[in-house]
Order: C-alpha cells, then sequence, then structure tokens
C-alpha cells in the first residue's frame, strides 16, 4: 500500500511533467536566440543531457 507522500507525489506528476517541459522549451528558446544556427534536435539532446546530469548532482548532494 503506497503511503501518503507517494499518494501525494503521484496527483502532482500532470503538473511536474508540465514543469520540465517548459524547462526544457525555455533552454530550447534560449539556445536559439544565442546560436541562428541552432540545430534544435541537437539542442534538445544537450538539454535533456544537462538536465538529468544537474537531477544527479541533486539528487547526490543528500
Amino acid at each position: 500500500m503506497p503511503n501518503m507522500q507517494e499518494i501525494e507525489i503521484s496527483r502532482y506528476h500532470k503538473r511536474i511533467v508540465k514543469d520540465v517541459n517548459h524547462l526544457i522549451k525555455r533552454y530550447r528558446e534560449i539556445m536559439a536566440w544565442d546560436i541562428p544556427e541552432n540545430d534544435s534536435t541537437e539542442a534538445d539532446r544537450l538539454i535533456f543531457k544537462a538536465v538529468h546530469e544537474a537531477l544527479s548532482d541533486i539528487e547526490n548532494k543528500k
């Protein structure tokens, strides 16, 4: 049986997905401003990599 924290975080899943999508879009737009010939597929790959590394850094600090 899930505990209260698991139930609560499951309620936020859609909001977390929306927030992460917003974050990715934000950095995609920033990269496009700074790099006129920006390759959006490569930009997404690099952004996802950076987000994964950031999450890992945060998780490992605990």
